[in-house]
Parts: structure tokens; sequence; C-alpha cells
């Protein structure tokens, strides 16, 4: 049903009304009245809108034939097929939301999409922290939950989101667990007398420029500037189901140009000069369209091969992180960034090198991860404290010089 017309009745003073007029199946008008609780005429009129839009909502759910919106569960599945369905998100973020719509089912399956309320959905939150569910796991949980009715309320399928107050728990910050100067060195020992391989030269290339996996498998001949000694990032390797697939950086600040130091640019020259001739003992014309750490039949290399391989190099050598774990792939990523800001590179240009959005971010992240970079921050700190005698130093020669002058 759709009223034709709504208003207010009273004042300020005696309070309002909200009243709805329709049309009855005879053609008489009709009209339907509702005392209202705000007190002010502006939140009045938003109290109005909100109620004829329930009205609304409700009547077309009731009208014959109408397809009333199922349970919670049913209707978050449907918001991600949507998603999929308009391709507004990228196939490897369906993953994760299919993950996240199944708890959802599992809590609240049962509820009816119209009936849920922000204590219902609180009490579930709150049974999945009792269950032991990561505080990030949750929260996904909940954004999705958040974001479908959000999308209801925008669609005017609902009057309100009624779940946007709902708490989830606090993350706690997870610290980079980078390579120390130590374990770096291990590493370079390990590269510098190891095979010139794919796998070895992505290494390389991680510890010196900050790349992701998805990145590097992802890098093209004709992404790579030799002259200019650059990197374009412009393609990265995703994955979803199990399955891999190519597509462009998740976002604008992902795409972005990396400069590099000689021995990357020494190392990339090496790899090129060897693809080329591996391309020609196979009879292959090897193009600008092949893939940097790729095989000379086109294909790229899988993220999650590079990461199992890095993995074993890992244990082999012994090597272990900040955090004290053995390091990941992407702990490189922060093994660099750590190593940059300690040694006084410019945060913006670093966050600019890792497709970070801000440079605050860079810093959240990375500012207090290397305990000698706190070190020597501390003994400069003390330096400057203990040189307070100077002034009063420099105060006297000043004194003396007048003295001199007047003398």
């Amino acid at each position: 049903m759709k009223y034709e017309s709504s208003f207010l009745r009273g004042s300020t003073s005696k309070g309002w009304s909200g009243v709805l007029k329709y049309k009855d199946e005879s053609g008489t008008w009709r009209q339907r009245q509702k005392k209202l609780e705000a007190t002010g005429k502006r939140e009045a009129q938003k109290e109005l809108e909100a109620w004829r839009t329930k009205m609304e909502t409700e009547a077309s759910w009731n009208a014959p034939g109408a397809k009333r919106p199922g349970n919670v569960g049913e209707f978050v599945a449907q918001y991600i097929d949507t998603l999929e369905h308009s391709q507004a998100v990228e196939p490897s973020t369906l993953t994760p939301y299919r993950a996240m719509q199944k708890h959802i089912a599992a809590g609240l399956g049962s509820v009816a999409f119209e009936k849920l309320d922000s204590d219902t959905t609180q009490a579930w939150v709150n049974g999945m922290v009792e269950k032991g569910y990561a505080p990030s796991t949750i929260r996904k949980a909940l954004n999705l939950l958040k974001a479908a009715y959000a999308d209801a309320l925008n669609r005017h399928t609902i009057p309100y989101n009624p779940i946007v107050g709902v708490k989830s728990p606090k993350l706690k910050k997870a610290e980079p667990n980078a390579l120390d100067a130590e374990q770096r060195a291990k590493l370079l020992a390990y590269l510098d007398i190891a095979s010139k391989t794919p796998v070895n030269l992505a290494i390389r290339i991680a510890l010196n420029t900050g790349m992701r996996e998805q990145e590097i498998c992802g890098l093209r001949w004709k992404d790579v500037d030799l002259k200019a000694g650059v990197l374009h990032v412009r393609n990265v390797i995703g994955r979803v189901e199990g399955k891999t697939y190519e597509k462009e950086p998740k976002t604008g600040g992902s795409r972005r140009d990396i400069p590099v130091p000689p021995e990357i640019n020494t190392a990339l020259r090496e790899r090129r000069a060897q693809m080329m001739e591996e391309c020609m003992g196979a009879g292959i014309a090897m193009t600008s369209g092949h893939h940097v750490v790729g095989s000379i039949d086109g294909r790229y290399m899988n993220p999650h091969t590079l990461w199992r391989e890095w993995k074993a190099i890992a244990k082999s050598l012994g090597l272990v992180g900040t955090e004290g774990k053995v390091p990941v792939f992407h702990d490189l990523r922060h093994t660099f960034a750590t190593a940059a800001i300690a040694s006084g590179a410019d945060v913006k240009s670093v966050s600019s090198i890792l497709g970070h959005a801000n440079a605050a971010m860079t810093l959240n992240i990375y500012a207090s991860a290397d305990a000698e970079a706190k070190r020597r921050a501390m003994e400069r700190a003390s330096q400057e404290i203990s040189s307070g005698q100077k002034p009063r130093k420099i105060l006297e020669l000043a004194k003396e010089t007048e003295d001199e002058e007047e003398g």
C-alpha cells in the first residue's frame, strides 16, 4: 500500500501526532493516526517518515502474491548473490563473505528478517565471544550483516537499520613479525649462494620492495622498466574457492610504481636473460606479457605455491621473526617496512611504496616494531634532555662578550 500523503498534527507544547492518508478499495479517503514520541517538529517529521515507510513495507509484504523476505540467513545469502551477479565486489571477496554468512545462519538463521533487533543481534555476538571465536571473525560477520541491512534500508525494504548500534569485540593489534638485522643477514647470505630460481627472485623482490606475493606473482615484463629501475604494480593474482585468476589491484593506492635498488634491477636482468634463453630452447617467443616469476608457457606462479616454498626455506634456515614465530611470506613485506621506517626513511614515501591508504596507517603498524630503532630514539631523547645546561653556558658566554665590549 502507498499512502497518498502524510502530515503532522499538534504542536511542540501539546505533542505531535502523525497522520497517514489513503484510499480504501471503494475509493473512500481514510486515515491512520499515531501519537509520536518526538517533541521537536524536525524530529517528529523524521519519526513520521519512518512510520510511513514501515507501514508501506508491511503492507507490501502482506499483499496477495507478495514474496515476503525469509529469515536472516536466507536474506544475507540473497544479498551476497546480488553482489555476485552485479559484480559489485571481486570474486575473491565473495569467499570470505560466504564463510561469514554461515556464521550468521548458524546463530540467527531462524529469526525472521523483519523481526531482527539490536538485542537479538547483540546476544548472537556475545554468544560467539563465549564460544571462543576470534574477534576478527565476529567483526567480519557483524559487518556483513550490517551491510546487508543497510542495503535493505537504502532500498526502502525496511524503515530503519535495527542493528546499527550493536557492539563487536575489540581487535587486538597484531605486531609485525619482521626479521631483525641478524635474521635478514642470514636470509641474504642464503640468497647469495642459492640458485637463481623464480622463488628466490620473488623473495628478493619482497624483501627489497615490500610487495605482496599476489602482486609479485602478477608482475609481467611489460610492468618492469629496467632502464628506469621501476616496477609498475598493475596486476595481481586473486583466489576464490581454491582457484586463482588475474585482476587489477583492489584499491587505487595498491596500483603504484615502485623504484628498485640496483641489486634487484640486476637480478631482474638476469631473470629476463634466463627466460629468453629458456624460451629460445623451447621454440617459444618470449613476450612482454610473460610473468616475471612465471613459466615460459605463459602461466603465472600460484601465490600459494610461493607461500609454501618460502615456508620451507624459512624453516630450513631457522628464521624467526620479532614475534618469535617462523615468518610467512607476508612478513617479508613487514620486514621491508620496518627496516625502512627504522632507517629514518620518509614515512609518506614508504606508505606510497607499500600502497597504504595514508601515512598514518604505515606509522600505526610499523613505527614501534623495531626494538633497536626505539633504543636509538631513547638515546637521542636522553641526550637532548641531558643537554639542559647548554642554554646557561650560552648565556654566560653572551654576558662575557657584553662585558668585553663595554670594557
